[in-house]
């Protein structure tokens, strides 16, 4: 490995280098490099109409050239927020009724199981802030509802949520932009065969099923209604909506039954307020610009080709899943927004996991291992809960230290190692990381970091001339699957040997 990518305490000056958005602290300190340097590589690095580019993704008037439409996500937590006319929002509405016990299966009991059946960005977005969020949860009445994600085109996630189910009172929310998306129907047909066979002794069907049993949420409202989804069970969210960007809008319906229609409405008041820090900021205070800059310089100038998110969190156990897709789908590419091919490195791997189990696995290899990495620390420094007793609290609150102290450990270590002549005990370090933490989780904070990641990747792919809002490499495993397919299905179709031998197994 380059020793130049190699740093030690020395490295550091005497000053502290973060910056703070109600509660959540950007710290770069361990990225070894000093106010002055990111300035004059923003300058180099930033095109000239950046401003004007992230004014317009603020709009919504930023183009997607290659899909000819805008993008509005932004706008999904602003004007044309779902729950922006309160009572009156037919998503408040579905909310409401759902978690108050109101909404009625086919045979008059009340809902207490909710399927959201989705994959991507209709997955993984719901299911992490779904996950993260759930202990707010402010506006249950006297009927509990548990919210369930099933994703998985082999049906492995049914096997384990339909056994727990009563089909009188589960609701499937059948998330899908396109509506169309042939894993998420996978789990649809069979979650409808399911349902179908309790129902048909019922002198029940298919009828009572979509009456009360389902909720649709996509882009289009043809295929909801050709489906026979009634319009009252129908949302919509704009086309201009991508996917992976998604979680702000109806997609979000899962959250808001976990977590409650106050708690979205939080979620997406932090993400506006980051909207506003990312437009105004300056460049050297200002978060997303701070990380996307510092991506960069990474990828370019030290030719790291990764990036381990580690969160110190329970509750953010699925956030490196979630920031996987959103980074590697918008600007894992080798061609411009031009579609002319580019021959310089763009988005970085991202992978990691929960850093406390980290520690116990992969962390060997992060401390001892010959390959460069960057790293992205998520810590929550407080964290209090009055369900439990002022002494068991107590216990907690040493664990959340405990916790801590882990994280900030390993995060001195990886950057300035321990030197021994024993082998075994020589720990190289020189690794550059940055600190996101949360003074505590709550709602707005937790939307706060998640608009910060979308900014850094709409940043980055600005300053690598990239389209970061479409994903052609996605759709044509997807045209090959369906071909592979028809060949297990007896069609006359040949690929490889390996590949035919393995259908001629099946």
């Amino acid at each position: 490995m380059n020793d130049t990518h190699r740093y030690s305490e020395s490295h550091l000056t005497r000053e502290t280098f973060r910056t703070e958005l109600n509660g959540l602290v950007y710290d770069w300190s361990y990225q070894f490099l000093t106010h002055e340097q990111l300035r004059d590589y923003a300058q180099y690095k930033l095109p000239e109409d950046f401003a004007t580019k992230r004014d317009a993704l603020l709009a919504g008037e930023y183009l997607n050239i290659s899909e000819s439409r805008e993008v509005a996500h932004t706008l999904s937590r602003g004007k044309y927020s779902v729950v922006r006319e309160g009572e009156k929002s037919k998503f408040v509405q579905m909310v409401r009724k759902l978690r108050s016990g109101k909404w009625r299966g086919a045979t008059g009991k009340p809902i207490t199981d909710i399927v959201n059946i989705g994959v991507g960005g209709s997955d993984l977005g719901p299911l992490m802030a779904s996950f993260a969020l759930r202990e707010f949860a402010t506006d249950i009445h006297d009927h509990h509802v548990d919210t369930h994600f099933v994703s998985s085109m082999d049906g492995g996630q049914l096997y384990a949520v339909l056994p727990i189910c009563d089909p009188e009172t589960t609701l499937f929310i059948i998330s899908s932009k396109s509506f169309g998306t042939i894993d998420t129907f996978a789990n649809v047909d069979t979650a409808r065969e399911w349902m179908l066979e309790h129902f048909e002794p019922l002198n029940l069907g298919v009828n009572d099923w979509l009456e009360h049993h389902i909720i649709g949420v996509s882009a289009n409202a043809k295929k909801m209604d050709a489906y026979g989804i009634p319009a009252p069970h129908q949302l919509l969210f704009p086309e201009t909506i991508g996917g992976r960007f998604s979680l702000w809008s109806a997609i979000g319906l899962s959250i808001a039954t976990t977590c409650g229609v106050q708690v979205f409405q939080q979620m997406l008041e932090g993400a506006r307020l980051m909207d506003e820090h990312f437009a105004t900021a300056p460049v050297d205070e200002n978060i997303p610009m701070l990380m996307a800059l510092i991506g960069v310089y990474n990828r370019e100038e030290r030719d790291i080709n990764n990036l381990a998110i580690l969160p110190y969190d329970g509750r953010f156990r699925m956030l490196p899943s979630y920031l996987q897709q959103l980074d590697m789908e918008s600007n894992g590419k080798q061609y411009n927004a031009a579609n002319e091919a580019i021959d310089y490195p763009t988005g970085p791997i991202v992978w990691g996991g929960f850093g406390p189990n980290g520690q116990h696995a992969f962390f060997q290899h992060l401390h001892q291992g010959y390959d460069q990495f960057t790293a992205d620390f998520v810590l929550v420094l407080h964290r209090t809960d009055k369900r439990f007793s002022k002494r068991v609290q107590t216990s907690l609150a040493e664990q959340q230290r405990l916790s801590v102290a882990n994280c900030l450990a390993h995060r001195r270590l990886m950057a300035f190692g321990s030197k021994s002549d024993v082998p075994s005990e020589n720990y190289p370090g020189g690794h550059p990381t940055s600190l996101l933490a949360l003074r505590e989780l709550t709602p707005e904070s937790f939307g706060a970091i998640i608009a910060a990641y979308e900014h850094k990747i709409f940043t980055q792919g600005v300053i690598w001339g990239l389209n970061s809002f479409d994903q052609p490499g996605v759709e044509k495993g997807k045209q090959v699957a369906l071909d592979t397919f028809k060949a297990l299905h007896g069609e006359d179709i040949s690929f490889d040997p390996s590949t035919d031998a393995i259908i001629k197994m099946v």
